[in-house]
């Protein structure tokens, strides 16, 4: 048995751009200390997601030094292109890259990054978990209840949304290749990242035990939220978005009806709309702290509808 995993990184190429410059997907590989199962693990897949790389990168570097069993495949970066220009989509194309797995290697641009992200986890791992945040301005904190819902619930967060993934999602077309998935959406905003990237780090070291990755067993978690509907609140307005929220709210459950945000004209400072919770019962899964500026129907705050009430 080593002492250590065996660590390396490869480039899978994609096309050469316009620029000439060439755009790959670089995958990061641990081999464990003794045989096991195969997990996947992706950040960046979004480009305005910038923190979910320190994250990955973060991990690597804490089980660069752990036993464990099996192996670790990550893409740190999904969409580098995005990465660069902090777009949720892919500039070339304007196409979300979480829309369009498992790709298409004859498509556009984006269909053809997708159809090689995908083929690295589908026929090695069995299990998988893609990371997101908040973008630039919002922060987030909830985890997808779907696919294998002990291995959800092993990551730790309060709140838990038992709807299925997008259609054309990583997560999405990887449990429908039979793998067991998850996806962890926590933190992202003008926000110290550190702590988002330790629970991020917490989170991925629980689901790697959940599956016998790491040894030991798994200790409770705390009270969970189930949420079975997502609501997105976003302006009819742009300008400068005040927040009512403070982050330390998030996984709290409001009445129908709170004024959250409001919205204000950056040239006259006039008061354009304020932004309103949705349900009896909503939970706090995505808000801006302080202030920020906002797009006519950007992010702006989300909120989930707790499981036992239907409203």
């Amino acid at each position: 048995m080593a002492d250590k995993p065996t660590y390396t990184v490869s480039r899978i190429p994609v096309s050469t751009l316009g620029s000439g410059h060439e755009l790959s997907v670089v995958v990061h590989r641990l081999e464990g200390t003794s045989s096991g199962p195969t997990i996947g693990i992706t950040g960046g897949i979004h480009g305005d997601e910038t923190d979910t790389v320190e994250y990955v990168r973060r991990f690597l570097e804490l089980m660069k030094e752990q036993q464990f069993s099996g192996s670790i495949l990550a893409v740190s970066c999904g969409n580098p292109l995005a990465y660069e220009s902090r777009t949720r989509n892919t500039p070339t194309d304007m196409i979300d890259l979480n829309r369009v797995f498992p790709g298409d290697p004859n498509g556009l641009l984006t269909h053809q990054l997708a159809n090689k992200i995908f083929e690295v986890f589908a026929d090695e791992c069995q299990y998988f978990v893609d990371i997101h945040c908040g973008g630039i301005f919002p922060t987030v904190d909830y985890v997808y209840l779907h696919g294998d819902e002990g291995m959800a619930r092993s990551a730790g967060s309060k709140v838990l949304y038992v709807g299925a993934s997008y259609e054309g999602s990583l997560a999405f077309c990887l449990e429908k290749r039979g793998l067991h998935t998850t996806v962890i959406e926590l933190g992202g905003g003008r926000v110290n990242g550190t702590p988002a990237a330790e629970r991020a780090g917490a989170a991925l070291g629980r689901i790697l035990t959940y599956a016998g990755i790491l040894p030991g067993g798994l200790e409770p978690v705390g009270e969970q939220i189930v949420v079975d509907q997502m609501a997105t609140v976003r302006p009819h307005h742009g300008g400068m978005l005040l927040s009512g929220l403070s982050l330390s709210q998030l996984g709290t459950i409001l009445p129908k009806g709170v004024a959250v945000g409001t919205v204000v004209q950056p040239q006259t400072l006039e008061t354009l709309e304020v932004l309103t919770t949705p349900f009896n019962r909503s939970v706090v899964v995505l808000a801006r702290e302080a202030f920020s500026p906002i797009s006519v129907g950007d992010y702006g705050f989300m909120f989930g509808r707790e499981a036992a009430t239907r409203d």
